[in-house]
């Protein structure tokens, strides 16, 4: 697999919880905005988990 897919996915993981963790204390708890807001953040991060270790598996 090439590299650059991984690092590609990586970025774009890390690029969604960024702007998501930004915005996390400027929210309101309890709102649907919240929620989506945490949902986004918790899903980045999975997805720059897994481009790690499919970057580590196919090395």
């Amino acid at each position: 697999m090439n590299s650059e897919v991984s690092r590609s996915i990586f970025k774009i993981g890390f690029f969604i919880s960024f702007l998501s963790g930004i915005m996390i204390p400027f929210l309101e708890v309890g709102t649907a905005t919240f929620v989506v807001d945490i949902l986004a953040f918790i899903s980045g991060t999975l997805i720059m988990i897994l481009s790690l270790f499919i970057r580590k598996y196919f090395r």
